[in-house]
């Protein structure tokens, strides 16, 4: 029994602090890491919302050539999304400088301090975590699971990226398609 509360007790007192700031690698690796958990479904409708806009465009001025370059520009659209919002996320997060991030097991959960905003973001407005071989994606919960915050694991040793994963495993579910590479 005293075993138990003991291990309870130091389950509730686990605390991971990171020190970091996230550059374009960053983001496109967390933007990737979502991008797979949609599921085929949600992979498919960038492509076929592609299809669609250039059958319409197709139909309206009845022209191949307007549908290709329709079609062609939406896909090279699709392929530099993810770098696109990449770039705009470092930019943005450039001004506010280096992160210091608490995650603790207890319920104050995530807490993020720049340098000159702090917020904290309580374990329900979580709606799970994806691994990847470089960090930890935050993500917001069902149905949008929006990247809510990248944690990558160069600012963590060894045994503090276990604590996390650790701590990440009781406190989330884990929303990743295959697990990362170690």
């Amino acid at each position: 029994m005293a075993e138990a509360r003991s291990e309870a007790e130091r389950a509730e007192s686990t605390v991971v602090e990171l020190r970091y700031e996230l550059g374009r690698p960053d983001w496109s690796d967390a933007f990737r890491a979502r991008g797979k958990t949609r599921g085929i479904r949600g992979r498919l409708r960038g492509p076929a919302v592609s299809v669609l806009f250039a059958a319409s465009v197709w139909l309206i001025s009845d022209s191949p050539s307007a549908a290709a370059c329709a079609f062609v520009g939406c896909l090279l659209g699709l392929v530099t999304r993810t770098s696109v919002l990449a770039a705009r996320h470092a930019r943005v997060g450039a001004a506010t400088g280096p992160w210091t991030v608490t995650v603790s097991d207890s319920d104050d959960a995530v807490r993020f301090t720049g340098a000159h905003m702090e917020t904290r973001r309580g374990w329900p407005s979580l709606g799970g975590y994806v691994e990847t071989a470089a960090g930890f994606v935050l993500l917001a919960p069902a149905p949008y699971l929006l990247v809510v915050h990248y944690l990558p694991k160069r600012s963590l040793g060894r045994d503090d990226t276990d604590r996390l994963r650790a701590v990440l495993d009781r406190r989330l579910p884990r929303r990743a398609a295959r697990p990362p590479q170690h």
